[in-house]
C-alpha cells in the first residue's frame, strides 16, 4: 500500500533530470558516498548540475545562497529526522514486532523520498530565468563544474581524491561529451 502519491506533485524539470541522472547505479552510489563522507545534500548537487545542463549556465551567488539556505533547513528539519528513523528501523525493533517495524521503515522511506521530491521542487522554483539552450556540451559542463565548486566551497572544508573521483563520475554521466580537464574542479585530479 502506497502512503504517498507522486501524482500530487506539479511538473518539475529538476526532479525529472535528477531522477534520470540518479537512476544510473554508479551515480547513485557516488552521491550516497558524498552524502555520507561530507554531509553533502544530493539535491543541491543535482541543482548545481541541472542549472548548467538545462542551459541556465552558472548560478548567481544569490541563487546558490538561497538554495543552500532553503536546502539546509529542509534537510535538518525534515529529511534528516526521517532518514534517522529509517536507519534506526533497519536494526532490531524489539519490543515492537519486526514485521511491523519493517512496514514502518518502508513507509518512512516513502516519506523521505517524498520530502526529497519537495526539496527539488522548491530548488527548481528558485530559478526564474529561462533556459537559453545556447550553450554547447563543453560550456554546460564547465558551468556545472563551477556551480559544484561554488557549492562545495560553502558546504565542506576539504575534498579528498575519493570525493573528486565521485564528483567526476557524476559529472561525466551528466556531460559525457565534455572534457573534465577544462574545468577548474577536476584539473590535476584526472
Amino acid at each position: 500500500m502506497a502512503i504517498f502519491s507522486s501524482a500530487v506533485f506539479p511538473p518539475s524539470q529538476l526532479w525529472d533530470y535528477a531522477i534520470r541522472l540518479y537512476s544510473d547505479a554508479p551515480v547513485a552510489e557516488a552521491c550516497l558516498r558524498l552524502q555520507e563522507r561530507r554531509g553533502l545534500d544530493i539535491n543541491l548537487l543535482m541543482f548545481c548540475i541541472w542549472t548548467a545542463a538545462s542551459g541556465r549556465g552558472r548560478l548567481a551567488e544569490a541563487e546558490l545562497d538561497a538554495g543552500i539556505a532553503a536546502g539546509a533547513r529542509w534537510q535538518a528539519e525534515v529529511v534528516a529526522p526521517l532518514r534517522h528513523v529509517r536507519r534506526y528501523l533497519k536494526g532490531p525493533t524489539a519490543p515492537a514486532d519486526a514485521r511491523l517495524g519493517s512496514e514502518l521503515r518502508r513507509g518512512i522511506a516513502d516519506g523521505e523520498l517524498f520530502a526529497e521530491h519537495m526539496e527539488l521542487l522548491f530548488l527548481n522554483d528558485l530559478l526564474t530565468r529561462p533556459a537559453t539552450g545556447s550553450f554547447g556540451a563543453s560550456e554546460r559542463g564547465e558551468a556545472a563544474a563551477d556551480n559544484l565548486a561554488a557549492y562545495l566551497g560553502r558546504a565542506t572544508d576539504s575534498l579528498d581524491t575519493d570525493d573528486l573521483s565521485d564528483l567526476l563520475l557524476i559529472w561525466r554521466q551528466a556531460f559525457p561529451d565534455a572534457e573534465p580537464r577544462l574545468t577548474g574542479l577536476f584539473g590535476p585530479h584526472i
